[in-house]
């Protein structure tokens, strides 16, 4: 006999994911053993530009991967410009976990290790719940989900592929605004080689124990 699985709302996925997202980052900036690498390019950017927060730096980066995205698919739809509502909703909350985390020592390795790791599955597990919803999520994973849906393409391929091309942009952008690395350590390395196996994990895990619904269909058409 079959377990009964937990209900939970695709708009609910959307409002967790939300949350654990930008918390997961500020965990793994206070750790300082690397970012991943979709997070390392804002925050180089803004660690060279003082007047852009790592949040403002995320939208505005965001922002240039959804006109990506329409020139790649080849059509643009009036919906993908939600994506650019939760790129600012993801970037003024990273903002604000990012100081209230600030004032948290975390000195020893352990310590920043526990951050790190912590943060690496909460990122996968934000990834995986996005990937679940009708709402646009950040536009790294709406990125994804769009190619992965219009192109027919496997997702732990198409992921790993995405990030590895986001950890050589990492690579470039650091070395030509400070001439060496910032943000990028062996952890952005390890989170390449793991992030997809992760969220897919993740994923199945919820296919087998979650039932995913729209609380609100009539919304839920227009995406």
């Amino acid at each position: 006999m079959s377990k009964k699985r937990i209900k939970l709302s695709r708009e609910a996925a959307y409002a967790i994911a939300m949350l654990i997202m930008p918390f997961s980052i500020s965990l793994m900036t206070k750790a300082n053993l690397g970012l991943s690498m979709i997070a390392a390019p804002t925050y180089i950017i803004s660690e060279r530009v003082s007047f852009l927060s790592y949040g403002q730096a995320e939208y505005i980066l965001q922002t240039l991967l959804l006109i990506l995205m329409s020139v790649v698919v080849g059509k643009f739809r009036p919906i993908y410009l939600t994506s650019f509502a939760t790129a600012m909703l993801y970037g003024t909350i990273l903002d604000g976990f990012l100081w209230l985390t600030s004032p948290l020592a975390v000195t020893a390795l352990w310590q920043r290790l526990c951050l790190f790791l912590f943060g690496i599955c909460l990122t996968a597990l934000g990834v995986a719940l996005f990937m679940q919803t009708y709402l646009a999520p950040c536009a790294y994973d709406y990125f994804v989900r769009t190619l992965v849906q219009e192109k027919r393409l496997d997702l732990k391929k198409t992921k790993l592929i995405n990030d590895m091309v986001y950890l050589a942009f990492s690579a470039v952008l650091t070395l030509t605004l400070f001439h060496k690395f910032i943000g990028i350590t062996w952890g952005t390395l390890f989170i390449t080689v793991v992030n997809g196996h992760i969220i897919s994990f993740f994923n199945n895990t919820m296919e087998k124990h979650i039932e995913f619904y729209d609380r609100f269909p009539k919304l839920a058409k227009y995406f």
